[in-house]
């Protein structure tokens, strides 16, 4: 009675259900229910006393049919999910389990499978791994946007406020100087009413990009102030590095090569006032920020085209 409702229940399971002969080379298979018919478009009597690899058609360099090989070969359990194909070509996704079993003497002479086919629920994972990744995607561009700015790329003055902050905690706690470089591009009102304001875009474009490629370390912070304004934070600079580091920056930007009938040089120039806080007292940020904004203002009063530090 046991025997015969098993039987029924292997005939009626929704999962397809094989069994295959461990003792006979290629291991074939020796049953499968009429489940396992419907879900691979094969009769009975056309995979009986084969293989099952069939299944997999050329796509046999699935890693997980390696898993079940070894499995198979080690006698032991295994839950793998593979693509299949049915007989009319189509793939499916399936999962399947092999179990072993043993005879009276511990010996493997069969192996049972259960194949449920997960089509739906593989490719529902893939649709919310793709949309996730679309999520994060979306994500990390909206950051970029909240700390980007628009036109250069560089960080944002919004940015800038935070990292200033940042910085100067780190500069105090490690007692190392803070340099502020603040840079304003020369007669540029002038510029845009000559050129025209797409003009006076891509010279800002060009300008950024050459600060940021002029500061490599990691702790260095490039960003965009406002208008035709830049700043530059820097942790370990003395006042003399600083100083050749400034002078520098404005010939990186007269080799640009930006015409500018309005300016003495024939080009775009820019005028840098920078300060280095050395931490001996319990000033507050904003007292370097001052002192860079009255070297920017004092660079400009002798002449522009140069940096200055009070």
């Amino acid at each position: 009675m046991k025997l015969e409702i098993l039987k029924q229940a292997v005939l009626d399971s929704r999962d397809g259900i094989t069994i295959s002969d461990n003792l006979v080379d290629d291991n074939p298979l020796i049953f499968v229910n009429p489940a396992f018919e419907r879900m691979t478009g094969y009769s009975s009597e056309e995979i009986t006393n084969v293989n099952c690899r069939y299944l997999q058609n050329d796509d046999r360099e699935q890693p997980e049919l390696r898993v079940v090989k070894n499995a198979i070969k080690a006698g032991q359990y295994c839950l793998v999910i593979v693509r299949n194909y049915r007989k009319d070509g189509t793939m499916f996704w399936n999962e399947l389990s092999i179990s072993p079993i043993y005879d009276a003497n511990g010996v493997v002479t069969n192996f049972i499978g259960i194949q449920k086919d997960v089509t739906a629920r593989v490719l529902i994972q893939q649709q919310l791994r793709d949309e996730n990744q679309s999520l994060a995607e979306i994500r990390v561009n909206l950051e970029q946007l909240a700390i980007k700015d628009g036109l250069t790329g560089i960080y944002n003055r919004r940015f800038f406020d935070m990292q200033l902050e940042i910085q100067w905690g780190i500069a105090r706690r490690n007692n190392e100087p803070l340099t502020l470089i603040m840079i304003d591009v020369d007669h540029f009102k002038q510029f845009n009413d000559i050129y025209g304001h797409n003009a006076g875009d891509n010279a800002l474009k060009r300008i950024a990009d050459s600060l940021n490629k002029s500061f490599l370390r990691s702790s260095d912070f490039v960003a965009r102030y406002g208008g035709e304004e830049f700043v530059v934070l820097s942790v370990g600079m003395t006042q003399a590095q600083a100083a050749l580091f400034s002078a520098t920056l404005c010939q990186r930007v007269r080799d640009l090569g930006i015409p500018h009938s309005a300016s003495s040089t024939g080009y775009i120039t820019v005028s840098i006032g920078f300060s280095v806080h050395a931490f001996v007292t319990h000033d507050h940020s904003s007292v370097l920020l001052g002192r860079a904004d009255k070297s920017l203002y004092a660079a400009k009063q002798r002449g522009r085209d140069q940096s200055f530090s009070l």
